[in-house]
């Protein structure tokens, strides 16, 4: 978010801010989306789970929420800025 902040106040273009933080928001929903299984059909995302240890079940639920605590500050961000410049 400081990054597309500075990105924007550097190109002088304020809307930078909301597309950027939108961006990296969508990305990073879409993401952890994929790691959790959610665009898998039941009978997969079962046998999926019977074949990982509970450390790697684990580990990738941590990657998921990591993933997902970078994706909705940035979408609130977004947001927020889109419309206060509206």
């Amino acid at each position: 978010m400081v990054v597309a902040f500075l990105i924007s106040v550097f190109l002088s273009d304020f809307t930078l801010l909301y597309k950027i933080t939108g961006v990296v928001g969508i990305i990073s929903l879409v993401l952890s989306a994929l790691f959790t299984g959610a665009f898998v059909d039941g009978d997969r995302l079962g046998r999926n789970l019977q074949s990982e240890s509970k450390e790697d079940r684990k580990q990738r639920f941590l990657l998921t929420n990591s993933i997902l605590l970078i994706g909705l500050p940035n979408l609130l961000i977004a947001t927020v800025s889109y419309f206060l410049m509206k």
